[in-house]
């Protein structure tokens, strides 16, 4: 018997970047520059992290310098932006 099921499809992480940026006009330059000025300080005080609005940014030190792998948004800041952006506005 054949199996008629759709096979499941994965979409990367780096389709969606491009898609918000190309299709949704977010300006992914902008947000870049934006974290990196939130974490400048903390790394060139060796921390591992920084935290701005509430919003944490890790850090990971490499060979050729630093680079911000995540950020971590604490309850109180994700209920503030979820209230915002039920109500229409900016987070």
């Amino acid at each position: 018997m054949i199996d008629r099921r759709p096979k499941r499809i994965t979409v990367s992480d780096h389709a969606v970047l491009r898609w918000l940026e190309r299709v949704e006009g977010v300006d992914v330059k902008a947000i870049r520059r934006r974290i990196g000025r939130a974490v400048r300080n903390a790394s060139e005080h060796g921390a591992a992290g920084a935290r701005l609005d509430g919003v944490g940014f890790c850090l990971q030190y490499r060979d050729d310098g630093e680079a911000v792998v995540t950020t971590t948004v604490s309850h109180h800041v994700r209920s503030h932006l979820a209230e915002k952006r039920k109500t229409g506005g900016t987070p």
